[in-house]
């Protein structure tokens, strides 16, 4: 996927729900609030997901550089 269409995916999902996966087998879910260019991304009512198992983590800055999928939830 290149850097304008997940910033095109991103734009059209703020407000939203997303999943994010990150380094280390994480996954986090929130409402994307904002952005930037190096897809640093700020989420409100994140909640961390392991071992099916929820935690919540409130609002949360998660740096580019840890995110390997992003994907919107309906």
């Amino acid at each position: 996927m290149s850097i304008d269409v997940t910033v095109q995916v991103l734009k059209e999902n703020v407000g939203k729900k997303i999943m994010i996966k990150l380094k280390g087998d994480k996954i986090v879910k929130g409402i994307l609030e904002k952005f930037d260019q190096h897809m640093n991304l700020i989420l409100s009512n994140a909640s961390e997901y392991k071992n099916n198992q929820e935690s919540k983590l409130g609002n949360l800055l998660l740096k580019g550089d840890n995110i390997i999928i992003i994907s919107p939830q309906e």
